[in-house]
C-alpha cells in the first residue's frame, strides 16, 4: 500500500527495491502458489507467473512492464523455484499474461474494479465516507486504495481511479448542497442572498454585506465593540436557532463555512444559485456563534478593564494616605490603652483622654480611619466606577437587544436584575425598585445604595454588568447561540443515550459501574499506595516530617554534567552536518512527502507547479516570524510574493498543519533513538508566552511575563520523545489547568500518552479527579516545601510515620451519592460530547465547586494522595517528572531560536492567525527534531566506531533539540539536492576540528 500511495502518478510501478520484510510478506511463494506453478511447463512462464502474482500482491495491480521489476525481486522468486532469473526475458507473450491474470483471479478471488457490482459497492462505501467525514481528496484516495488492497480489488489506472474519487466528491457536494438549501425558511433565504449585494456606502472597508459579517473583531475598543454589535444584529436577522442541522455532519458544515470565510466575494457571486446559497447557510450557521463569542469576549474585556482600573486607583489612593492612617491609628491605640489601664478604676476616662488629646484631634483621627479602612460590607472602588457610568450605559441597549440570556439555578439572581433593567430601560431604576430585590445584590452594592439612594440606577446597572460577566464565565448564565458561552451541562449525554451507551463507556473507562465497588476499589488502591510509600520511606530523601507534623518536600539535587558527557556532546555536534533551515525543510519533505498534506481550501486538485517550494517558503517565513519579503524572489515563479500570500491564505490551515505534523510524529516515533528517549506513554504540558505589540482581542496584560504590554500563551504538549503533538492559543496567562484536559483529549496525533506531567501551577484536585476518571495518570511537580496534605479513606488505619500528617478524611459518601452523574460526566468527556475547559468552569461557583464538582474533587483527592505518596518516597519518579518538564522547557528554547524575527514578538491580531502561525512554528520545530534524530542515529554509529560509549544510557542523556549546527538567519534558497531523493543522508563531518 505504501508503494502505491507514494506513486500517485501511476499505479503498477516499483518505487525502488522492496525491503526484506516486504519480500517475505508479498513475494514468498506458499504451498498453494507452488502447486499452481507446477502445472505450468516452461521455466520462463513459471517465473513470469510467480512475478505476476507477487507484484499484484505488492502493487495492487498487474505490472505492466516486466522489465521494471527490481532484480532483488526476480532473484528472490527465482531462487524459490530453482530457476535462472534470466529466464524472465522470455516471458513476453501478451496472451500468456492474459491467461495468467485470469488464472490468478479465479484462484485467489481477485475482482476487477470495473465490474458493475464492485463499482456500485465502492461507490456506496466511498459516498458514505465522503458525506459523513471531513476527509480530504488525498485521504479518500488513501482509504479507497487501502480498501481495494484489503478486499483484493484490482486497481485500475491512476486516471480512472482519481476520476472515480472526483465523481464521488462532486456527488457528495451536490447532496450536501441540496440538504443545506432546504434548511432555511423562505424569509431566511432572502436575507442570505442579500449578503452578496453591494453596499451603497463602504462600511468598515466592506463592499458587500457578507464582508461586514466576515471581518472579526480586532480588539476590545469602543469602536470595535460598536461594530461588533452591528455585525451581530445583521447575523440575527437570520433565524439560525430554528434550523434543523442534525442530519449534516458538523465537520462538513465547518469546512464549507471556512471556505466561505476565506474565499473572495466575487468568486462566490459567480457560483450557481444552489452552491452559493449552501455556502451562505453553512457560513452563517457557524460564524454567527463565533461572532457572539467574540462580542461577549470584547465587552467582558472592556468592562473588566474599567473594574480593574477603579480598584487600582483606589489601592494607590489608600497607599498614598497610609501615613495619615498610621497617625490616626496610633492616636486611637493610645486612647484604647488609657481606657484599658485598670490601675485606677475610679479614673475619669474621658477627662484623662481629653487631657492628652484635644477633642478635635480625636474626631479627625476617627474620621480618617473611617475614610480609609474598609470592612466586609463596604464597597470597593464604587465611587470610581460611578465616574465611568457613561461607559457602562453606552452598551446597555445593545446588550438588551442582542444577548438572549438563559440561566441555571445559580444565575437566577443575576437574571432577575437584568429583567428589572430590561423592563425599566431607558427609564431609571428607582430606589424602591432596588429595595424589592435588595436581597440578591452583593452586600457592597446594597451598602452603597442605602447610603446614596440617588445613585440607585447607576449602581444597579454597574452591578448588573459585573454579575453578568462573572455569571457568563461560570456558565450560570449562558447563551445557546454561542460556542464558548453555552451551557456545557446541556451537552452531557442525555438520559436515553446514556442508558444505551453506559455499559460500553464504563468498560472503556475501566471504571466500576457500582458505587460500592468503586468505594472498595478506591480504598484498596489508596491502602496499597500508603503501604508502598511506607516501605520506601526509610531510604527516601525526598521528604521529611518536622516536629509540628508538617511534611517538608526536599528539592531535587541537580545532576551535574560529567566530563565524558561534555566530550561526547562536543564530538556529536562536530559530526552533525551544518545546514540552513531551508535545506533542512527540503530534505525532510523529500523523506516524508509532507507537502501533500496541504490541500487547497476548496479541496480541488491544484495546477500550480512547484507548490511544495511555495509551501516550504511560507512555513519558514511564518515560523521565523520574518514575513514573506526575505524569502520571496520575483524572478522565481514559486517564490513570488503574491503567490506566497495566496498559498498561505488557501493552503496553510489548522487541519493541513495538523496532518503534516502527524506524518512527522509517526516517522519520528519509529526511529531507534526515539525509542531510547521514551516510549511515547509520557507527556508534559507547558505554555510559552509571546508579547503582542498590536492590540488584540485575545491578548491580555500580565506584568510578570509581558511587562507593560500584552500577550498570549501558546499552550503545548510534548511527548517523552521530545516531539510536540498538540498546541492551542490561550488569552493572556489564564490558569493552565483549565486548558490541560481539553488539550489532552483533543490532541489529534497517533501518540497515546497515559501519564501527563505538569508544573505546580497546572493542577487542582478537580483536575486530578477528571484525569483519574478518564484513565490517565496525572503527575504534577510538587514545588511547595511545606504544608503538603495527605488524605485518607479509612479513619482507623495506622500509617506509621505518615499517620499524623494524613488525618484529612476523603468524603467517600459524597462520591457515592453522585457516582452515576460522575460516570455520565466521564462518559461525555470520553465520547467528545462536551468541552472539558468549559465543563471545569461550570463545576465551580465563585472559586468553590458545585455539589457535583465537590464529589469529583473528593474523587481527585484519592489520585492526588497516591501521586504525593509516590513523589515523597520515590526519587526516581520525582526526577522523571522533572526531566520531562525540562524537555518541554528545552523545546521552548528551540522555538524561541527559530522565532527570531521582530524580536520574537507576535504581530498577529486575530485568533486564527495566531493559531496558524504558532502551529506552523510547531511543525518546523518538529521537522528539526526529526532531522536531528535521523542524523544522530548515523552520528552514534560513527562515534561507536571511534570508541565512544554509545550505550542506551549515554544516548538517553542526549537531545534532538540541539540547533547550533542549523542556520536560521539570512540564507533562504529552496533547491532540492538530487542526491538525497532516494533517502540518502548527507555526509557527516568526520574530520575532527
Amino acid at each position: 500500500m505504501e508503494n502505491a500511495k507514494h506513486n500517485k502518478k501511476s499505479f503498477g510501478l516499483f518505487l525502488g527495491e522492496p525491503s526484506s520484510e516486504q519480500l517475505n510478506q508479498f513475494f514468498y511463494l506458499h504451498e498453494k502458489d507452488i502447486k499452481l506453478i507446477e502445472n505450468i511447463r516452461r521455466p520462463a512462464t513459471k517465473l513470469g507467473f510467480a512475478v505476476y502474482l507477487g507484484s499484484l500482491r505488492f502493487l495492487g495491480t498487474f505490472i505492466s512492464d516486466i522489465a521494471s521489476v527490481p532484480e532483488i525481486v526476480l532473484n528472490y522468486m527465482a531462487e524459490q523455484l530453482n530457476i535462472n532469473p534470466r529466464e524472465i526475458v522470455n516471458y513476453n507473450r501478451k496472451q500468456t499474461r492474459y491467461q495468467h491474470a485470469k488464472l490468478i483471479k479465479d484462484n485467489y478471488n481477485y475482482k476487477d474494479f470495473y465490474q458493475p457490482e464492485i463499482e456500485d459497492y465502492l461507490t456506496n462505501w466511498l459516498l458514505n465516507r465522503a458525506l459523513y467525514t471531513t476527509e480530504s481528496f488525498d485521504m479518500l484516495f488513501d482509504m479507497l486504495l487501502k480498501k481495494c488492497l484489503d478486499e483484493k480489488i484490482i486497481l485500475p489506472g491512476i486516471t480512472v481511479f482519481s476520476r472515480f474519487i472526483t465523481s464521488i466528491v462532486d456527488k457528495t457536494e451536490d447532496i450536501l448542497y441540496q440538504k443545506l438549501i432546504l434548511i432555511p425558511s423562505e424569509e431566511d433565504t432572502i436575507q442570505l442572498l442579500r449578503l452578496l449585494e453591494l453596499i451603497e456606502e463602504r462600511d468598515y472597508g466592506a463592499t458587500i454585506n457578507l464582508d461586514i459579517l466576515r471581518k472579526p473583531l480586532m480588539d476590545d475598543s469602543r469602536k470595535e465593540i460598536t461594530r461588533g454589535f452591528e455585525r451581530l444584529k445583521k447575523f440575527q436577522t437570520i433565524s439560525t436557532e430554528n434550523w434543523k442541522m442534525e442530519s449534516i455532519p458538523e465537520g462538513r458544515i465547518k469546512l464549507l463555512a471556512d471556505y466561505t470565510f476565506k474565499t473572495k466575494a466575487h468568486l462566490i457571486q459567480r457560483m450557481s444559485e444552489q452552491k452559493k446559497l449552501a455556502l451562505l447557510v453553512a457560513f452563517v450557521y457557524v460564524y454567527k456563534r463565533k461572532a457572539m463569542d467574540e462580542q461577549i469576549l470584547a465587552i467582558s474585556n472592556f468592562f473588566e478593564t474599567i473594574f480593574r482600573h477603579a480598584k487600582n486607583k483606589e489601592s494607590k489612593e489608600r497607599l498614598r494616605t497610609l501615613k495619615d492612617l498610621d497617625r490616626a491609628a496610633l492616636t486611637l491605640s493610645d486612647i484604647v490603652e488609657l481606657i484599658m489601664d485598670s490601675s485606677d478604676e475610679t479614673k475619669n476616662f474621658r477627662q484623662s483622654i481629653l487631657e492628652k488629646y484635644p477633642e478635635e484631634s480625636i474626631s479627625d483621627a476617627l474620621s480618617q480611619v473611617k475614610q480609609l479602612v474598609r470592612n466586609e460590607h463596604e464597597p470597593i472602588a464604587i465611587a470610581e466606577l460611578l465616574k465611568s457610568y457613561r461607559k457602562f450605559k453606552r452598551f446597555i441597549p445593545e446588550i438588551l437587544e442582542t444577548l438572549s440570556l438563559e440561566h441555571t439555578q445559580y444565575g437566577d439572581d443575576s437574571i432577575r436584575i437584568w429583567e428589572m433593567i430590561k423592563t425599566r430601560y431607558p427609564k431609571p431604576v428607582t430606589y424602591n425598585m432596588f429595595l424589592s430585590l435588595e436581597g440578591i445584590f452583593p452586600k457592597k452594592w446594597s451598602y452603597y445604595i442605602h447610603k446614596n439612594p440617588e445613585q440607585s440606577n447607576k449602581c444597579v446597572i454597574i452591578a448588573g454588568i459585573e454579575l453578568l460577566i462573572k455569571s457568563l464565565k461560570r456558565h450560570d448564565i449562558y447563551i445557546s447561540q454561542s460556542n464558548l458561552y453555552k451551557n456545557p451541562m446541556d451537552f452531557l449525554l442525555n438520559e436515553q443515550t446514556w442508558e444505551k451507551q453506559r455499559s460500553v463507556l464504563v468498560e472503556q473507562l475501566n471504571l466500576s459501574g457500582s458505587a460500592e465497588k468503586m468505594r472498595a476499589s478506591l480504598t484498596r488502591d489508596l491502602e496499597l499506595s500508603y503501604t508502598e510509600a511506607l516501605n520506601r520511606w526509610p531510604l527516601s530523601k525526598m521528604a521529611r516530617i518536622e516536629d509540628n507534623n508538617q511534611l517538608i518536600i526536599s528539592r531535587l539535587q541537580k545532576n551535574y554534567e560529567r566530563k565524558e558527557d561534555k566530550e561526547f556532546k562536543l564530538r556529536m555536534l562536530q559530526l552533525l552536518p551544518k545546514i540552513d533551515l531551508a535545506d533542512l525543510l527540503l530534505e525532510v519533505n523529500q523523506r516524508l512527502n509532507l507537502m501533500v498534506s496541504f490541500n487547497h481550501l476548496s479541496d480541488k486538485e491544484t495546477r500550480m507547479k512547484n507548490l511544495d517550494i511555495s509551501l516550504l517558503a511560507v512555513l519558514l517565513s511564518e515560523s521565523c516570524n520574518i514575513g514573506f519579503s526575505p524569502v520571496s524572489k520575483e524572478g522565481i515563479e514559486s517564490l513570488k510574493y503574491d503567490r506566497l500570500v495566496y498559498v498561505n491564505h488557501h493552503y496553510v490551515r489548522m487541519d493541513t498543519l495538523s496532518t503534516a505534523n502527524q506524518k512527522i510524529i509517526d516517522a519520528h516515533r519509529k526511529l531507534s533513538t526515539s525509542l531510547v528517549w521514551g516510549n511515547g506513554h509520557m507527556a508534559s504540558d507547558n505554555g510559552i508566552r509571546y508579547i503582542t505589540p498590536q492590540r488584540s482581542l485575545y491578548s491580555k496584560s500580565n506584568p510578570k511575563y509581558f511587562g507593560h504590554g500584552r500577550g498570549i500563551t501558546f499552550y503545548n504538549f510534548v511527548s517523552d520523545q521530545y516531539i510536540g503533538f498538540h498546541g492551542m492559543v490561550v488569552s493572556g496567562t489564564l490558569r493552565d489547568s483549565l486548558y490541560l484536559l481539553e488539550g489532552f483529549l483533543n490532541q489529534p496525533s497517533a501518540l497515546t500518552p497515559k501519564q501527563i506531567m505538569t508544573d505546580t501551577a497546572g493542577y487542582s484536585d478537580m483536575i486530578f479527579g477528571l484525569f483519574g476518571l478518564l484513565g490517565f495518570q496525572f503527575s504534577p511537580r510538587i514545588a511547595n516545601t511545606k504544608g503538603t496534605k495527605l488524605w485518607r479513606i479509612d479513619t482507623e488505619a495506622n500509617y506509621g510515620e505518615l499517620n499524623e500528617i494524613s488525618q484529612n478524611k476523603i468524603n467517600v459518601e459524597l462520591i457515592c451519592r453522585h457516582w452515576e452523574d460522575i460516570l455520565r460526566v466521564a462518559g461525555s468527556l470520553k465520547s467528545g460530547r462536551v468541552n472539558a475547559t468549559e465543563l471545569t468552569k461550570s463545576l465551580q461557583r465563585n472559586g468553590q465547586p458545585t455539589s457535583l464538582g465537590k464529589a469529583i474533587t473528593e474523587y481527585g483527592k484519592v489520585y492526588k494522595t497516591k501521586h504525593q505518596l509516590r513523589y515523597i518516597s520515590d526519587e526516581i519518579y520525582a526526577r522523571q517528572i522533572l526531566e520531562q518538564l525540562n524537555k518541554g522547557e528545552a523545546r521552548h528554547a528551540l522555538c524561541r531560536s527559530i522565532f527570531y524575527g521582530r524580536k520574537g514578538k507576535l504581530y498577529q491580531t486575530y485568533y486564527d492567525g495566531m493559531e496558524e502561525q504558532l502551529n506552523a512554528l510547531g511543525l518546523v520545530t518538529n521537522a528539526i527534531i526529526y532531522w536531528n534524530s535521523v542524523y544522530l542515529e548515523k552520528v552514534f554509529e560513527q562515534m561507536a566506531r571511534e570508541g565512544y560509549d554509545c550505550s542506551e544510557e549515554m544516548i538517553r542523556r542526549q537531545s534532538p533539540l540541539i540547533h547550533e549546527h542549523i542556520n536560521f538567519v539570512g540564507k533562504y534558497t529552496f533547491r532540492y539536492e538530487e542526491g538525497l531523493s532516494e533517502g540518502e543522508l548527507r555526509p557527516l563531518n568526520i574530520k575532527k576540528e
